[in-house]
């Protein structure tokens, strides 16, 4: 590609040529022809492009708010000096940089190697690639440039936010009827100590109390007491309507925050815990332990967008013959545009489920980015009120959370009939 300068160049040598030729003035005449052929040279010369990119990151998984620091090596493998040449590693504008720059000029030796780093915050969740790598290579008198890109991609997973919600839950009403794995008393896989018994073929050897057979001669086992685990279902509303409010305070961003700081707390707890999510259509991850089962929670997390518009009882319906009896169910939604709310949450309370619905103010939301009359937002506000009473009307306990609110102090608030 010709830069400004060159056509500059060419565009003086061919009025120079034209010019001598009309007036008759052969040193005009020459001069344009050696611009011109300077230009034809410089267009043999050029750098060689034999050159090998690498990128390193100091974490491909991160919470939002956290920051990447990314290395990225040059290093020229031909026997030829690259000339002038510009590195650029594209960054998605979804996220900031905070140190260094993701740009720099070389000119690079055969064998020479060089380093840029720049260090990037992440204020957004989501899923997000790095790359690929631009390269433009200059001549020596900066008359050509040719452009390229290195495809080396990387991709960079923000997960939402976890807070510290222990001390809330545990001081509200919530938790107090879900213990995370409790222990029952029947043998089985656990941790305490139930009974001793005598040795079956097939029982495993770490099983065996020696301490007892030293003191009786035979081989005896110890039984553990069977834990089991509650599964908790956390169902998180997707909609278009959770995108009201700004891009880093909306229902949406405030429910996954909630969503997987919830899952954190009873994954922690050894419960089982399941995520479902509606909005164009209804996503359900199982219900499992571990750390497995967090990282598959945030993952989940991370790629939901504000879009669709499907009612809660669709996704209760659906749900019904998967939640398990008596589970404590999580709806986190703000309760906006759907009529079907009050029957869905009616239809799990009468099933003996726990429904604890943790709502987002979209109104208070709306205001953060636009006006709203006194008079029209206490209306809103009366409605709103009015729709939660009525839900905690049927057995579930209701949080109306504010966006000025932290997640541990809205638990605080619960609402119940």
């Amino acid at each position: 590609m010709w830069t400004r300068k060159a056509a500059i160049m060419l565009t003086s040598g061919i009025s120079l040529i034209l010019i001598g030729m009309m007036i008759s003035h052969f040193q005009l005449m020459i001069i344009g022809l050696t611009f011109i052929a300077f230009l034809v040279i410089n267009g043999w010369v050029t750098g060689h492009s034999d050159l090998e990119i690498t990128r390193n990151i100091s974490a491909q998984n991160v919470y939002k708010g956290d920051d990447i620091l990314v290395e990225v090596s040059v290093t020229n493998n031909s026997y030829r000096r690259t000339q002038l040449l510009e590195v650029f590693d594209n960054v998605p504008h979804e996220m900031k940089m905070r140190r260094g720059i993701n740009q720099m000029r070389m000119n690079l030796g055969p064998g020479q190697s060089a380093t840029m780093r720049y260090t990037v915050r992440c204020p957004l969740r989501g899923h997000y690639t790095v790359g690929p790598v631009s390269v433009r290579h200059r001549n020596a008198f900066n008359l050509f440039v040719n452009e390229s890109k290195v495809d080396d991609r990387t991709d960079i997973t923000v997960f939402p936010q976890v807070r510290e919600v222990e001390e809330a839950l545990l001081r509200s009403n919530v938790p107090k009827m879900y213990t995370g794995a409790t222990t029952l008393k029947t043998p089985g896989q656990g941790m305490e100590f139930y009974s001793l018994r005598e040795y079956l073929p097939g029982d495993a050897f770490r099983m065996i109390n020696w301490k007892a057979f030293a003191r009786t001669g035979e081989l005896m086992v110890n039984e553990k007491t069977r834990d089991a685990v509650t599964d908790v279902f956390i169902i998180l509303d997707t909609r278009d309507v959770a995108r009201i409010g700004t891009v880093l305070k909306n229902p949406l961003e405030m429910g996954t925050v909630a969503a997987a700081s919830i899952a954190n707390y009873f994954i922690r707890r050894r419960d089982s815990v399941s995520i479902v999510t509606y909005g164009d259509r209804m996503n359900y991850l199982p219900p499992e332990t571990g750390d497995k089962q967090y990282y598959k929670t945030l993952s989940m997390l991370a790629g939901v967008t504000s879009k669709g518009s499907m009612p809660l009882q669709a996704v209760t319906n659906a749900m019904s013959s998967r939640i398990s009896r008596g589970s404590p169910v999580f709806i986190i939604s703000s309760l906006e545009g759907d009529g079907t709310t009050l029957p869905a949450i009616r239809n799990l309370a009468g099933k003996g489920h726990e429904v604890i619905v943790l709502s987002p103010s979209s109104i208070d939301l709306e205001r953060l980015v636009s006006r709203i009359p006194r008079m029209s937002y206490e209306v809103l506000k009366l409605e709103r009120q009015n729709r939660l009473t009525a839900i905690s009307g049927y057995g579930a306990k209701v949080i109306d959370w504010m966006p000025d609110i932290e997640l541990s102090q809205a638990l605080l608030q619960v609402k119940s009939a």
